[in-house]
């Protein structure tokens, strides 16, 4: 009889270099992974770019925040657009 021998699942702690180029990478890096993940970063990543990403993903996920929902669709669109440019989109909403 075989025996079932339940794995402890780790998530990364950090995102990984290659997607560390700007906030926008570590979105679409975020977007990708799993909530586990996700949340493993926010905890964990000593990085705050890391954090604020994370912090991004998760408000759009758990608050049901339209807003940041829309926040981070513009984000994952398209070219680099400035922060200010984009939260003034979103009001607009």
């Amino acid at each position: 009889m075989s025996e079932l021998v339940e794995r402890e699942r780790r998530y990364r702690r950090q995102i990984p270099e290659a997607h560390r180029h700007s906030l926008d990478t570590r979105v679409m890096w975020l977007w990708n992974q799993r909530v586990g993940t996700v949340q493993s970063v926010w905890e964990h990543s000593p990085d705050v770019l890391d954090k604020t990403a994370a912090t991004m993903i998760l408000q759009a996920l758990f608050g049901k925040d339209l807003n940041s929902i829309a926040l981070i669709f513009k984000r994952l669109e398209g070219g680099a657009v400035e922060d200010q440019v984009i939260a003034e989109e979103v009001l607009r909403i």
